[in-house]
């Protein structure tokens, strides 16, 4: 044994140890003079990784508890290694997946509710209106929901936001019945109803549509929501709670893997709902709206609850002591409007500057199967089935574009895949640009539909690439700040997108749409070719 290295005869008396009369009992903990004989004798281990830390407790002062307290933990830990119970993601991915059909089944049969309620000379502005009010709220809403989110116990906050987000989409749902009612009484007298029909003038009327816009409004709010508390609070606990990244990164796939899933076939189900019920008989699929969500409803408590119950880490919150509760009100607002304006200073003068301002301005776009372009094809004969299977064909066909990312970036890189997808992106929406010259003909339908479906390859590469650079570009104090201005980009973009429908409610006039949206697909192209080539001539 005198040529053995160190480590092997570290290893022989860690053996010769363990064989000692002291540590035959098997149901017996090794006592502190043993534990403290292994650790001289083994090498110094690595540090642990930082989420060990939010598991172990503050030293205590007494050096036997210190090693008491040490050694437990680890034991702890090595039982913990083995990750959550195995029930536990199959009952979060039930309950995100009813919560997510619900949602897209939701978003779809809103759009062509109102279309159908809207005048049918401007079949475009109840549901621009809408899309606009639903922006709009998020933008000034969301913030408070997450910080209610943090303030509040886990289980407390997603249940009120799941009661809140059911009874809105009830409350929309019977103000539709209620106006399609009304549409079908007039009709029988009046025929056709137009924009300057009394109808859209009558009190009723407008407290109605008033009703979809505020609880369509906070129906969208409460879903984000849900979101958050699911997804950016209770699922990384639960990994940490654990000790197991690899689950938590597997979680993160599958449930995205659900949202598109749901992306896919929720609107063909919708579509098909909304084609049993009849043109005439949309009454029944505003029933049918309300009923499906308090089955969700239902699904998604009994998991959240059996999840909250099974995971102790789900009960307790940590708490930030640095935040005043005493803070004025006046210097609140303040701090924030400063901070505001700061976080777009460093978004600004960041590396992705460039590529964060070229995806905002693709949200400039009803060039997408966005509820404008859904209220277009609507007015122009396309019934709801095929819509519901043209989106799905369109989501599909985006799949790819991960699967192209993926392959590109590792051969080519980020930023070339970048530059390849948002050239390919503009080549697609060229061909639907080009259906504003053959007229109301099947073929520009064609082309439109072609175009937009081909881009969601180029679409959802560039978004990834972009993403993939605010995460390597971006020094870590900064994160939040880019991350949040290019967030609060898209939705500024995204509302003058509905601006516009509104200016040009008319389908007539949807080419107007279609060249402001490739206007600003041509402005994105140029913002990251900028990049693309100042990225290239510093490499060089």
């Amino acid at each position: 044994m005198g040529n053995q290295p160190a480590r092997f005869k570290a290893r022989t008396e860690v053996d010769e140890t363990l064989r000692s009369p002291r540590n035959t009992g098997d149901d017996e903990a090794p006592d502190i003079s043993t534990l403290s004989e292994l650790d001289s004798l083994l090498p110094s281990r690595p540090a642990l990784p930082s989420f060990y830390d939010a598991t172990r407790s503050t030293p205590s002062p007494d050096p036997d508890k210190q090693k008491v307290r040490h050694h437990t933990v680890n034991r702890r830990h090595t039982y913990l290694a083995s990750g959550p119970p195995g029930f536990i993601r199959p009952t979060l991915y039930t309950s995100h997946f009813t919560s997510q059909w619900a949602e897209r089944t939701w978003e779809f049969t809103i759009v062509l509710l109102l279309t159908y309620i809207g005048p049918q000379d401007r079949a475009l502005l109840l549901v621009s209106s809408y899309g606009l009010f639903c922006a709009l709220s998020s933008l000034l809403t969301l913030g408070a929901v997450g910080a209610f989110i943090d303030r509040a116990n886990r289980i407390t906050a997603f249940r009120l936001i799941l009661l809140w987000q059911n009874f809105s989409v009830i409350a929309a749902s019977a103000a539709c019945f209620a106006l399609l009612v009304m549409k079908h009484d007039v009709e029988k007298v009046e025929g056709t109803l137009n924009f300057d029909s009394p109808f859209y003038l009558e009190d009723w009327t407008i407290y109605l549509i008033v009703m979809v816009h505020v609880f369509g409004a906070s129906a969208q709010i409460a879903s984000s929501g849900s979101t958050v508390s699911i997804e950016k609070d209770w699922v990384p606990e639960i990994a940490k709670s654990y000790q197991d990244p690899g689950w938590l990164t597997q979680t993160n796939v599958s449930m995205r893997q659900i949202d598109l899933g749901c992306k896919v076939l929720a609107p063909v189900f919708a579509g098909f709902v909304i084609e049993f019920c009849g043109k005439d008989n949309l009454e029944s699929a505003c029933i049918a709206m309300g009923v499906f969500n308090v089955l969700t409803i239902l699904c998604e408590w009994v998991c959240s609850r059996k999840v909250y119950n099974d995971v102790q880490a789900l009960h307790t919150k940590a708490v930030d002591d640095d935040k005043n509760p005493t803070d004025s009100a006046p210097a609140k607002q303040k701090g924030f409007i400063t901070d505001s304006i700061n976080s777009f200073g460093v978004f600004f003068s960041s590396k992705v500057a460039l590529p964060g301002l070229a995806l905002a301005l693709l949200y400039v776009n009803v060039m997408s199967y966005g509820s404008i372009m859904l209220a277009y094809v609507s007015w122009k004969g396309l019934s709801a089935p095929l819509i519901g299977l043209t989106r799905g064909i369109s989501a599909t066909i985006g799949l790819l574009g991960t699967i192209a990312f993926q392959f590109s970036s590792k051969r080519t890189g980020i930023n070339f895949t970048g530059f390849w997808s948002i050239i390919m992106q503009g080549v697609f929406l060229g061909v639907s640009f080009s259906s504003i010259f053959f007229g109301d003909t099947q073929t520009s339908l064609a082309l439109l539909i072609g175009g937009v479906c081909g881009s969601r390859i180029g679409l959802w590469a560039f978004d990834l690439a972009v993403s993939q650079q605010m995460q390597e570009y971006v020094p870590e104090n900064e994160r939040g700040a880019v991350g949040g201005s290019q967030s609060a980009l898209c939705s500024m973009f995204e509302m003058l997108s509905y601006i516009f429908g509104l200016i040009w409610s008319r389908p007539e006039e949807f080419d107007n749409l279609v060249t402001i949206s490739y206007g600003g697909q041509l402005l994105a192209v140029v913002c990251y070719c900028i990049f693309y080539a100042g990225s290239a001539i510093r490499r060089n």
